[in-house]
């Protein structure tokens, strides 16, 4: 298989970039139930309706319950987002992902499939003893436990400016402000129950809904994940966002304020509606509308508050 043209696929459109989601508070967002997810999204019914936001869950093919994990929400749990990661990513095959992506046998040469497994062994002669207290789990496994472990993201105290920002950001139905906190939930808790205590019956504030959106042609990447189409994608959790330096799913900014106004994007006309890149407007038109209102001193409250998370 010959190597690949990526400047001539570029060129033609085929290709497409991401940039790495944070692993903060992952094992948080892992423990979060459907009932809490869904009860939060039915909560905003009314006022989604004024601002034309809908949001979906995307699903597990195999049990139906809510994947959250990825761009696109795709992955199920931290466990499946780590097996992925390990071969997409690396190259890595494991017990989640047996086969290469690329199966060239000058790709699959001198290497057994899978390639990183639970290992049981007799002898530790290859490394693969299942008696060496070393090699309890596999690598990717234990790289889903580091995961899981990493506490969210820490706020700042807020500033004046940045309390203001909070306002018109949005605090629930109560306090809508623009209305950015429909998709941006503010605040999930964990179930009273769990096996890993430290992650039981938390007050989180992950600043996302776990769903996924249309965002229209702005946005668009063409891709299907699941239920997710070519122009929807998860609502990046904003914990942290203050401590990033490139934003949206592809990094094409490192403005805050850019990434906020790239959410906007207005149908685009087609001839025929089923046809790729064919999209509907963005589901928060509105809202970024409502942001372009504001006067400059109250966007920058907002983009105060969002550099405090």
């Amino acid at each position: 298989m010959p190597p690949i043209d990526f400047e001539t696929e570029y060129r033609r459109g085929n290709v497409r970039f991401r940039i790495p989601l944070q692993l903060y508070g992952l094992g948080i967002l892992d423990g979060i139930q459907d009932v809490e997810i869904l009860g939060r999204h039915k909560a905003t019914e009314q006022i989604r309706e004024e601002l034309g936001i809908k949001g979906m869950p995307n699903r597990s093919g195999n049990d139906g319950t809510v994947t959250r994990f990825g761009w696109k929400a795709q992955n199920k749990s931290i466990m499946i987002f780590a097996g992925e990661a390990y071969n997409v990513e690396m190259g890595v095959t494991n017990d989640l992902f047996p086969q290469a992506t690329d199966e060239a046998p000058a790709c699959t040469a001198n290497k057994s499939e899978p390639n990183d497994i639970f290992r049981n062994d007799v002898t530790d002669v290859r490394n693969q003893g299942f008696n060496n207290p070393l090699h309890i789990l596999p690598d990717w496994q234990m790289f889903a436990i580091f995961m899981r472990f990493l506490d969210a993201p820490q706020p700042v105290p807020l500033s004046a400016s940045a309390e203001r920002g909070r306002q018109l950001f949005g605090t629930d139905v109560h306090n809508p402000g623009i209305g950015c906190f429909v998709c941006h939930t503010p605040t999930m808790i964990t179930p009273s129950q769990s096996e890993t205590q430290a992650l039981q019956s938390l007050t989180a504030h992950p600043f996302s809904d776990l769903l996924i959106h249309h965002m229209g042609k702005g946005l668009a990447d063409n891709i299907t994940q699941g239920l997710a189409t070519g122009d929807m994608f998860r609502t990046t959790p904003l914990w942290g966002v203050g401590q990033r330096m490139f934003f949206l799913h592809d990094g094409r900014t490192n403005d805050l304020l850019q990434a906020i106004r790239a959410h906007e994007s207005h149908a685009r006309d087609c001839e025929n509606e089923h046809a790729t890149g064919c999209y509907g407007p963005s589901e928060a038109n509105t809202v970024i509308e409502r942001f372009d209102a504001l006067s400059a001193p109250d966007e920058q409250a907002i983009l105060d508050f969002l550099r405090s998370l």
